[in-house]
């Protein structure tokens, strides 16, 4: 069975402060032209997207460093819980396997805080210690239900440092209300736009094992 994990990008979807709000202005229409073209202003961390290391490191990898298998991975989907702070003791007793994602259920899906229209003013994200707990783990991808995975009251943005620092790639604005717990395959190709710090993508999780897990 697939699970759509994708937020999706409407007028509501609310845009990371100080981002441009995804918007779609018809240019051509049915009526008037005899076929329908939609111009879209949206921002590369719009909805559902991932990060990539040029996000915070002006020589990181962008989206075009990466070949197409890289975004098809196993993953191991957890529950987080009711907490706000998302601590390492989330992954005690939690066998976790080097290459691959782990996706973080939390009390955001249940809530559905990032169905818009506003930007959540608080909501469940990352701590430090998680993000390194992650990387001492050889995760490759971390996803989390909210559209950033820490809070945005640290300007030093110290969980999107370690990861991407490690070159863990992070996946933001995940909907898990579905989703099984356990593990999965997770797709989750960026759109190719070779010098993309980030990108919308569309994500899905399908049955364990239809993929080969990616090379450390």
């Amino acid at each position: 069975m697939l699970y759509d994990i994708t937020l999706p990008l409407t007028p509501a979807t609310p845009p990371i402060p100080g981002d441009p709000a995804f918007s779609r202005r018809l240019v051509c229409s049915h009526p008037a032209d005899g076929c329908e073209v939609a111009e879209l202003r949206l921002s590369a961390h719009s909805g559902t997207h991932l990060d990539f290391p040029a996000h915070f490191f002006p020589d990181g990898k962008r989206a075009g460093d990466y070949p197409a298998e890289r975004f098809l991975l196993p993953a191991l989907v957890l529950d987080a819980g009711p907490d706000l702070a998302l601590g390492p003791d989330i992954l005690d007793g939690v066998a976790t396997v080097p290459g691959e994602a782990l996706l973080f259920r939390t009390r955001n899906s249940e809530t559905g805080c990032f169905l818009g229209p506003d930007f959540p003013e608080t909501f469940a994200a990352l701590t430090p210690d998680l993000a390194r707990e992650c990387v001492r783990r050889e995760i490759s991808l971390v996803g989390l239900d909210a559209l950033s995975v820490e809070p945005l009251t640290d300007p030093a943005y110290p969980v999107h440092h370690i990861l991407l620092g490690a070159g863990v790639l992070i996946l933001e604005g995940l909907d898990l209300r579905l989703a099984p717990f356990g593990r999965a395959t997770l797709g989750c190709l960026p759109l190719a736009m070779p010098d993309a710090e980030a990108s919308p993508v569309r994500a899905v999780l399908l049955p364990p094992g239809a993929c080969r897990p990616p090379k450390p």
